[in-house]
């Protein structure tokens, strides 16, 4: 059908360090999923909700720049 699923996920790194040891915990979860078209890209929760780029953009920062060069035109207001 022409689609493209983009992943978008959160990565969290933290360490602690106990009596001269230190530990370190990283885990991934699902975040966001794009969908694209030829006409438009949807972003959906986790939870099937669908939001706008600029709300992903707001609650993820960190991610912004990769989705300006993919999606530039539709993260101006309006779209």
């Amino acid at each position: 059908m022409g689609l493209k699923l983009t992943p978008v996920v959160k990565s969290t790194l933290t360490w602690a360090e106990i009596g001269g040891v230190v530990s370190f915990y990283a885990y991934r979860e699902p975040a966001y999923l794009l969908v694209e078209s030829q006409m438009d890209v949807v972003a959906l929760r986790t939870n099937g909700e669908q939001i706008t780029l600029q709300q992903v953009c707001f609650e993820c920062p960190s991610i912004r720049e990769g989705l300006v060069a993919d999606y530039s035109g539709l993260l101006t207001p309006g779209h």
